[in-house]
């Protein structure tokens, strides 16, 4: 066993203290943990959380459905690896099944990975940029960062982006107008996007002092912070009442969503990605090291050696891992069950119901039949489509479309959004002649169940 346990509440070895905010009591009170408020179920069913209600709301009780593990919501990939849980996947989605070229800016773009909600990207950068790909224009423009995207929920961006007021801020626009209609004022600069509890009542950052912090919403008041080892510079991952943080020191912590230390154990790799947290295990992974961790405790349930080098993807039975090639991990065992190798880099890759996105160093974007296939290629590979030099480090996808960080042929970075020329897709948009590049491989059988 390579963690150890921290007993609920206590300080790990590289805290100074339990908690560092002047409002730790309001973080430890018994509303924070345990059984839901009446208010809280209601919001829940209205977010459009698509998760067995005993997962979400009981604590370290596990789900009860016969669905894989893993956060899932029924519309709107709203953060970093589009949901909390870091998972990259959409689960009800309908995969792309004739791509065209939908929409490419004449702008240039930061090559970070967009945030898509409700049929709307949100570049990352200074500025960052809304853009409506079905109306084919750029909606407004704001303050951002470079090194992070935005988060978009219920009709509002969060920005780390520095304002008027300081770079201690957390800068709130109205998602379809841009205005700016609040800050958040915090206890350091922000190095992450936030990470939302369940109940969408309470937010989470890194920042830049290596701690922590906690942010109720509603009141827009830090209700804890948290001093850990190393620099916060990846996402976090909330699910299940649980907060997972990995450090520059080497180091994942499990803290509680009220503040409280559960566990800690080393990542024992460099350059982490983000965890994935599903609703029994946390999957972790670095340059040389990939491993499944028990979400109750931190255990090793299994381990691999090849590393990645992007971020992950997970849709509850497999485990999606970059290096060169794209590899399919069994999310119980690590047993790799399929590989694709196009022979150049592949992005990190992005879920869509039974389809695969993947980027290439070649310039295309390709789909993969994430449950079928066989031989090299076989009927894997669905249909590819070229868009430039390079695409990736990694995508944002939803419905019928992919918004697609570019290297165009002329050297830029761009977004190039793939959407669907399919007749009967009817939440695509304009399509694009330039979309006669693509080439079909098997049909996409949307929504298929897995196996």
């Amino acid at each position: 066993m390579r963690s150890r346990r921290i007993p609920p509440g206590s300080p790990s070895d590289h805290d100074s203290g339990s908690t560092d905010s002047d409002a730790s009591s309001a973080a430890h009170s018994p509303s924070s943990v345990g059984s839901p408020r009446r208010r809280d179920v209601l919001r829940l069913l209205g977010s459009g959380a698509a998760v067995g209600l005993a997962g979400c709301l009981g604590g370290d009780e596990q789900t009860d459905d016969d669905s894989a593990e893993g956060v899932r919501f029924e519309s709107g990939w709203r953060t970093y690896a589009h949901d909390d849980a870091n998972t990259a996947f959409l689960r009800e989605g309908t995969p792309i099944s004739e791509p065209t070229i939908e929409y490419e800016p004449d702008f240039g773009m930061d090559s970070t990975e967009p945030v898509v909600a409700d049929g709307v990207g949100y570049t990352p950068g200074d500025p960052m940029r809304a853009i409506d790909p079905a109306a084919g224009e750029e909606l407004w423009a704001a303050q951002g960062e470079s090194w992070t995207a935005p988060v978009v929920l219920d009709g509002v961006v969060y920005s780390l982006g520095t304002t008027v007021h300081g770079p201690n801020r957390l800068a709130l626009y109205h998602a379809r107008s841009g205005r700016l209609f609040r800050t958040i004022e915090l206890p350091g600069r922000p190095q992450t996007p936030p990470a939302f509890s369940n109940d969408r009542e309470t937010l989470f950052l890194g920042l830049d002092d290596e701690r922590v912090c906690a942010v109720d919403i509603d009141a827009g008041e830090v209700t804890w912070t948290r001093s850990l080892f190393g620099a916060v510079r990846r996402p976090l991952a909330v699910n299940l009442h649980s907060v997972f943080v990995v450090t520059e020191g080497q180091r994942l912590y499990c803290l509680g969503t009220d503040g409280s230390a559960y566990w800690q154990a080393p990542t024992e790799t460099v350059e982490a990605v983000a965890p994935v947290v599903g609703d029994e295990r946390v999957y972790i992974a670095g340059w040389d090291r990939i491993a499944a961790l028990e979400r109750r405790n931190g255990d090793v349930v299994w381990e691999d050696d090849r590393g990645v080098h992007k971020r992950l993807a997970f849709d509850g039975k497999r485990l999606y891992a970059a290096r060169g090639s794209l590899r399919a991990l069994d999310s119980a065992t690590g047993e790799e069950r399929w590989k694709y190798d196009p022979r150049e880099t592949v992005s990190a890759a992005s879920v869509v119901g039974d389809t695969v996105y993947v980027g290439t160093g070649h310039g295309e974007l390709v789909a993969l039949n994430r449950t079928g296939g066989g031989g090299l290629f076989g009927d894997r590979e669905r249909w590819s489509i070229s868009l430039g030099r390079n695409v990736g480090h990694s995508l944002a996808a939803t419905d019928r479309r992919v918004f697609c960080p570019v290297v165009r042929d002329d050297g830029l970075f761009s977004l190039t959004v793939v959407g669907d020329a399919d007749p009967d897709a009817s939440t695509a948009g304009t399509t694009a002649a330039a979309g006669t590049n693509a080439t079909a491989g098997t049909a996409a059988d949307a929504g298929g169940s897995g196996s």
